[in-house]
């Protein structure tokens, strides 16, 4: 519980945003009626399968930041790649909105609010809000 506590407004965004919008994507996305027949198409459909690969990464990308778990070394900053991250959710999930405007429902618009925070996440982090997090303070004692 201690870690949940500790996450800064990045993570927070990243981590809530991410998984509403994984579970927003089984909605129905486009819907029509029609004499009480009703079809439609979920979040996964088209784009959105890009949109829902990315935020899938970055869901569990931000649960081993937060959990401490030890991934190989990687030849980006954990920064970079949530930023990328984030930016390619909000960006697939935007083509996903704008390539699917005819009937359009509802799940379709808070997808993309929740893609938008994501995109605020993704900003937050890049500009230096979780500098301070998954670090020891300062003259706390050293691992052993």
């Amino acid at each position: 519980m201690d870690q949940l506590k500790a996450m800064s407004r990045s993570s927070q965004l990243l981590s809530g945003a991410g998984l509403l919008l994984f579970i927003f994507l089984f909605f129905d996305w486009q819907q029509v009626s029609v004499g009480g027949f009703t079809a439609g198409r979920s979040g996964w459909h088209g784009w959105g399968t890009a949109a829902g690969i990315f935020v899938i990464i970055l869901v569990l990308f931000e649960a081993t930041q937060m959990f401490g778990v030890k991934l190989p070394e990687l030849p980006v900053k954990t920064v970079l790649l949530s930023t990328v991250l984030a930016a390619l959710v909000l960006l697939f999930t935007i083509i996903k909105f704008f390539d699917d405007n005819e009937a359009r429902h509802w799940p379709a618009w808070i997808g993309l609010i929740l893609a938008i925070a994501i995109g605020i996440g993704g900003f937050l982090r890049w500009s230096g809000d979780a500098a301070h997090v998954w670090q020891k303070p300062a003259g706390s004692p050293p691992a052993a």
